[in-house]
């Protein structure tokens, strides 16, 4: 009953394609920060360039790291060459962010994809992305 409560009188804006649940997603146990990022990031709600942005009247959508295409969650997590070597090692076997893909799932992906993000930055308000990489120095991932 609650689920069709939801449908008829806060229905989900045709943009999102996540259906309600009842049922947290593994994303949830990974602390608030980080399942934030990710539910602004499903909403196309976020930092990334291509998401509305209430403090930028004319943004530009392009990816800020690779300028290929526009920085959508998808290009982001699945198909930005300049995260590719992270993505790689993080999650290689991550094809989809669709309703039904195993990353809102699978707890072992939803680790790995708060690692990608924290790694990455990606998602992360401007004011909080290092201006020397896409890696703390600190990170293994910095490492060659």
């Amino acid at each position: 009953m609650l689920l069709q409560d939801w449908a008829t009188y806060a229905p989900t804006p045709s943009y999102y394609e996540y259906p309600p649940s009842l049922t947290p997603h593994p994303f949830m146990g990974l602390g608030k920060f980080l399942a934030g990022r990710i539910h602004q990031m499903r909403a196309a709600k976020s930092y990334l360039a291509a998401h509305p942005s209430w403090f930028d009247d004319n943004p530009n959508p392009s990816c800020p790291r690779c300028g290929t295409e526009s920085e959508t969650f998808h290009h982001a997590i699945l198909t930005c060459p300049a995260r590719a070597r992270v993505r790689d090692l993080l999650l290689k076997d991550v094809t989809s962010l669709g309703q039904d893909a195993p990353l809102w799932s699978d707890p072992h992906l939803a680790r790995a994809l708060g690692e990608y993000i924290t790694d990455t930055s990606t998602g992360f308000p401007p004011d909080m992305t290092p201006d020397y990489c896409f890696f703390p120095p600190t990170s293994p991932l910095s490492q060659d």
